[in-house]
Parts: C-alpha cells; sequence; structure tokens
C-alpha cells in the first residue's frame, strides 16, 4: 500500500512461488479495487502470463506477483518499483532419492541485485527489500553453480562414452558432487547403460538419441516391444511441461489426477480433432515433439486407443526405481522401489490402483507427491524382479518365517512360503533375536539363576582359574558360541521356554569347570540334622547365604566355608516358623554369646519346640523329637 501511494507505475513484487502468490492475491483483491493483480510463474497459462507482461489495455496499474522466473529473462513494461521478499523457491537434486525436491530458501546477493534492477529497466525506478541491513550482509554472494544442484546421469554417459571412468581425474571448475555421480552411475546400470564403469552397447544407442538417458532408455525398450507409436506420446509428455497442470475438472470427461495414461489419450484425440482441455501452447510443443520422435523412428503418429498397462510398462522403463505397490497400512500412499514412500489425493483416478509406474514425484518432506504416474500390470514387471529366500523373525506374533521372495528394488512383488530351511541360519537368526529379546525369553529356573551367579562369584574368588563369564551381559553379546546347538527346534516364542539353558550353561563351563564349581562353591551343604540346604549365591564379592532353622544347626561349632575353607557363609539363622533370628558369620560365637539371650524368647513364642540349654551337644533336629516333659513336639 505504502509503494502504491508514493510512486507512479507498476509494482513487481517477488514471492518464493505459487502458493505465496496465490494467497498474496486474495489478500490484496480485498483491499485494492482499482488495481489489476497479476500473477506470474512458469505454469500460468500463457494467456494468463502475457496479461502480466505487457500494460492493462484499460491503462489501470498493475501489481504483478512473480517467482524468480521475472528475475532475468522477461521485460515486464511500465515496472517502476520492485518489492522482494528476499526468498525463492529452487529445485534442489537428490542424490539419495533421486528426486529433485523444492526448497525455500533466502535469494543470493546477486539474484537480490537482479532483481532490485528490474525497477529500473525502462528508467528510474525504486526497489524495497523487505529484510535488514545485517541479514543483507549475511547473504551468500552468488548462486550455486548448476552442477552441485543438477541431475548428473547425461554428463556421466557422456564422460562414459569418451572413455571416463573416473570424473575426479579432470579438470574441473566445479567439482560435481560424488554422491551425486555415483547415483547417477546407478542409474544408468539400471538402465543398462553402463557396466563396471564402462558404458555398453545399449549405452551408446541411448547416447543417439536426443534427450536423456532414461527416456532414449523407454524409447529403444519401445522399439524392442514394438510400442513406438505410443512410446513418442509418453517421451513428449515427460519432456514438456503437464498441459493439465492448471485443470482440476474436465467438463464431459474424468478427473485426469496424475494418470498419464489420460494424458496420452487426451493428445491422440486432439490428434484427431477433438477439442481437449488443458493448455493449447503445451499440447502444441507436445505434439510437435512427438512428431519430432516419430521422425527420428520413421513412423506415423497413432490415433488409436490407448491402454494403461502399456504406458505403465514404459514409464517404468524409464523409472525402474519408481515402480511402486500399494502400501496396505498406509491410506493412499505407494512403497517405491527405491524405497521411499509417494502419495495421491483421495479423489485421483488413480488411488485404486494397486500397482503405478512413477514418472514424475517430488522428494517431499515425508512422503513425496505423485504427479504424474500410470498403472502397471504386474506380469509385465515380474521378470524385472530378483528371487531370494528370505529368514526373519515376526516380532509381533512371535513366529519364525521363511519365505521365498520376488523383490523389486525393495518391493516385495510375490511371496510363498518356504518350509526347508539352512539350519545355519535360522540359529544365526534366533541368536539375533536373542541378542534383542533377552534371557528373558528362556525358562531361567532358580536352579539356572544361581548357576549364573555361583560362577561368578568363583570369578571374584579365583580369577586364575579363568571361568567363562556367564553374567547377563557376556552371554547376550556372543550367544552363537555357547547356545547354538541348542536351537535347533525352535519356530516360536513359546519354544525359548522349552529349550533347557542350564545345558547350555554347562557345556560352555565344561566338565572340569564344572567339577570345580561343585568343590568350591557347591549348591547345598549338609547341617547336623542330615538334610542338604541350599546356598544362595551372588554374581558379586557377596558372600552365600545359607538360610537355616536354629534348630538343624544344633551341635555344629563353627560357621561353614566354601573355597576350601578360604570363605565362610552368611548364617541366617531361622525361626521354626522361618522367620528371621539373627544373621552371623561367626556361628561360635552366636552359641557363645547370643544363643542363650534369644532362647528364653524362643521358648516363649514358640513353647512346644526344644530348646537346650547346650546347643553345642543337642541333637540337630528337622521333625518330631520329645521335650523334657515327654512331650512331642511339632515339626
Amino acid at each position: 500500500m505504502h509503494a502504491l501511494r508514493s510512486h507512479t507505475g507498476d509494482i513487481l513484487a517477488f514471492l518464493p512461488g505459487a502458493g505465496e502468490i496465490g494467497r498474496c492475491k486474495t489478500l490484496l483483491e480485498n483491499e485494492l479495487h482499482d488495481v489489476i493483480i497479476c500473477p506470474l510463474y512458469g505454469d500460468l497459462p500463457q494467456r494468463e502470463q502475457q496479461q502480466a507482461l505487457m500494460p492493462d489495455p484499460g491503462g489501470h496499474r498493475k501489481v504483478v506477483l512473480a517467482t524468480s522466473i521475472a528475475e532475468t529473462s522477461l521485460t515486464i513494461e511500465g515496472i517502476r518499483v520492485v518489492i522482494d521478499s528476499g526468498y525463492a523457491r529452487n529445485p534442489a537434486f537428490d542424490p539419495k532419492s533421486g528426486l529433485s525436491k523444492l526448497e525455500t530458501m533466502r535469494v543470493t546477493a546477486d539474484a537480490a541485485d537482479q532483481r532490485a534492477g528490474r525497477a529500473a529497466r525502462l528508467g528510474p525506478g525504486t526497489a524495497y527489500r523487505l529484510w535488514s541491513e545485517g541479514v543483507q550482509y549475511q547473504l551468500i554472494p552468488q548462486r550455486r553453480p548448476e552442477i552441485l544442484e543438477a541431475d548428473l546421469a547425461p554428463l556421466t554417459l557422456e564422460l562414459a562414452a569418451w572413455g571416463v571412468t573416473d570424473p575426479a581425474s579432470l579438470s574441473w571448475l566445479t567439482v560435481p558432487p560424488t554422491g551425486t555421480l555415483a547415483q547417477a552411475r546407478q542409474l544408468l546400470e539400471n538402465l543398462d547403460a553402463m557396466e563396471g564403469g564402462k558404458i555398453t552397447d545399449r549405452g551408446r544407442a541411448m547416447l543417439k538419441l536426443p534427450t536423456h538417458p532414461r527416456l532414449a532408455h523407454l524409447m529403444l525398450e519401445a522399439e524392442r516391444m514394438n510400442l513406438l507409436p505410443l512410446a513418442a506420446d509418453i517421451a513428449s509428455l515427460l519432456e514438456e511441461r503437464d498441459p493439465l497442470a492448471s485443470v482440476s475438472d474436465f467438463p464431459g470427461h474424468l478427473n485426469a489426477g496424475a494418470d498419464l495414461s489420460r494424458r496420452a489419450e487426451l493428445l491422440r484425440n486432439r490428434r484427431a480433432g477433438e477439442r481437449v482441455n488443458g493448455e493449447r501452447t503445451v499440447w502444441d510443443r507436445v505434439e510437435r515433439s512427438a512428431e519430432n520422435w516419430c521422425r527420428i523412428f520413421r513412423i506415423q503418429p497413432d490415433r488409436s486407443s490407448v491402454r494403461s498397462e502399456q504406458v505403465g510398462k514404459l514409464v517404468a522403463a524409464a523409472y525402474p526405481e519408481r515402480i511402486a505397490r500399494r502400501r496396505e497400512e498406509a491410506q493412499n500412499t505407494w512403497r517405491m522401489a527405491n524405497g521411499r514412500n509417494a502419495r495421491l489425493p483421495d479423489s485421483d483416478p488413480l488411488a485404486a490402483e494397486e500397482w503405478l509406474a512413477i514418472a514424475h514425484t517430488d522428494a517431499g518432506d515425508r512422503d513425496g507427491r505423485i504427479f504424474l504416474a500410470a498403472p502397471l500390470d504386474i506380469r509385465d514387471i515380474l521378470p524385472l524382479a530378483r528371487e531370494q529366500t528370505v529368514l526373519a523373525w515376526d516380532y509381533r506374533n512371535g513366529t519364525l518365517l521363511s519365505r521365498r521372495e520376488k523383490r523389486i528394488g525393495e518391493i516385495v512383488a510375490e511371496t510363498k512360503p518356504v518350509h526347508e530351511t539352512d539350519p545355519e541360519k535360522v540359529r544365526e537368526l534366533l541368536c539375533e533375536v536373542i541378542k534383542k529379546e533377552g534371557l528373558l525369553l528362556f525358562n531361567r529356573t532358580p536352579e539356572l539363576l544361581q548357576l549364573q551367579a555361583r560362577t561368578q562369584y568363583l570369578r571374584h574368588l579365583r580369577p586364575e582359574l579363568a571361568l567363562p563369564d556367564l553374567s547377563n551381559e557376556a552371554l547376550l553379546e556372543n550367544p552363537e558360541k555357547w547356545l547354538s546347538p541348542f536351537l535347533n527346534n525352535i519356530r516360536k516364542k513359546d519354544d525359548f521356554q522349552k529349550t533347557d539353558l542350564g545345558a547350555a550353561l554347562n557345556a560352555l563351563l565344561g566338565w572340569e569347570n564344572t567339577q570345580t564349581l561343585d568343590r568350591l562353591v557347591p549348591d547345598k551343604i549338609k547341617v547336623p540334622s542330615g538334610f542338604h540346604v541350599n546356598l544362595q549365591y551372588f554374581p558379586d564379592d557377596r558372600p552365600p547365604v545359607l538360610a537355616v532353622r536354629i534348630q538343624e544347626v544344633f551341635g555344629l561349632m563353627d560357621t561353614p566355608m566354601v573355597n576350601d575353607g578360604r570363605t565362610g557363609v552368611l548364617l541366617h539363622l531361622l525361626s521354626p516358623g522361618y522367620k528371621p533370628v539373627q544373621v552371623t558369620q561367626d556361628l561360635r560365637s552366636f552359641w557363645q554369646n547370643t544363643y542363650n539371650i534369644i532362647r528364653k524368647e524362643l521358648k516363649i513364642r514358640y513353647p512346644r519346640h526344644f530348646w537346650p540349654e547346650d546347643p553345642w551337644t543337642a541333637e540337630a533336629v528337622r521333625g518330631v523329637k520329645r521335650n523334657e516333659a515327654g512331650q512331642a513336639i511339632r515339626k
């Protein structure tokens, strides 16, 4: 508003893209009623572009809302003021995906100067920059060279034809990115244009055609399949801008959406004299391109009906990494052979197709958007599939899966179950499952846990014995070493519970180490009552615990020992009701100093039990014994 009031002449405003232009146009039309608002960007119909470039016939002032297209090549009459947002949306080639993605970024300093100069092409002018002077000093001085942003497949094929196998051996003004070159080489190998870094006969034939290697491969494959007239139309549609880009509904026709087959059908209808929707000038360019292809291959243009599957087969030849299959778990999303996802709107006529050959898509922030594609018949692309046997673990259902797959890149085209599997590979897979899920998969009995604890305890006491490390961490680090032979019968998660993990650990220990464990750190100790009582071990240097009722150790003078008599156990002396009475590692001191004190309390709490005054000579019992009065003592 300020620029309109302060200056005469028309205004040119630079915005990043068509979306921003549309929103700005709506806002201005609500405020300005005597000014013509003209958008200007590449996909506009020719008539609307001319309206932006030429003075208004009625003499009204104009505000032209333009993308970077207005920076250099176009002269817009009447412009006296430039308003620059400072942003541009430029295509950037992503070698990881093989796709170009539009990125909104700040303009470079030279582009900003070029934009400002548009105000003074035909006389004095004024430029408004919508950024601070500080930002101006931070602008990148110049635009990046095109070789850093472009698809290098054509260049790579040319170099291969010259015999250059290593582009780094050449002297470059700007060295091409290694990632983009690698992606280009991979594409050319997929198109049979290169093999082992050298050009093939197919590659030389492709170089003779005046087009990108993708479309050259499409034309040569079409010649082999006797589909040249259709290929001429498809290649022309792919080379030019989409003639239906600005058309959403077609009176009397179905919405074309992203369907390339529909565009080929409309091209042939137009060739037959029918009126078709879309931009006339673009259709003219497509027709001229198709005629040129017909001259090259000495064929006649075709006017017959188009078969969608044939279009898909040709597109798949040019874009093999964009063969795509619908994802069941994601609505209107297709998984491409290169591993990326691409989407269509719900209303698109192709939304019901399971298989697509995608010609034009972008990288997108998450999933790409499909602009042009065609349906595919799975029978046409199965010869491209590689067959492999897949062995996997279904973590959700806890089952072993074995199947034979036909894959096209990252897409599974066909799968069949396999009943015969390589036992060694099964064991390797199960070991990976164990590493991920942990030892809780198994039935870890108390005896098993004590075997681990006894071993770890003795490792602390006697490192010179070099016992195997049976800690959970060590066992999970390399289950292949000790567990593989015991995994032969596992096909589902429940089978792990049936596996004899104790046998596997004993096998890992070996016979000699097992005998050493039993001698130095036994799992049970015989007490005076005649019974063997379990010892509880810990996987560190804490002494083992012997939890035993006092009556069972009457007559035992000293603390039981392990480790060849070097280490005393920790006694947890229990009441007849198995309640802790005393914890000690010095049994002799307990009998001498503490027993008579707690004996009084025990007699009160357990009057029917035998509590001798002299525990040194009393008979250890576990069961019925007569007290001094001749009464039976309860077990």
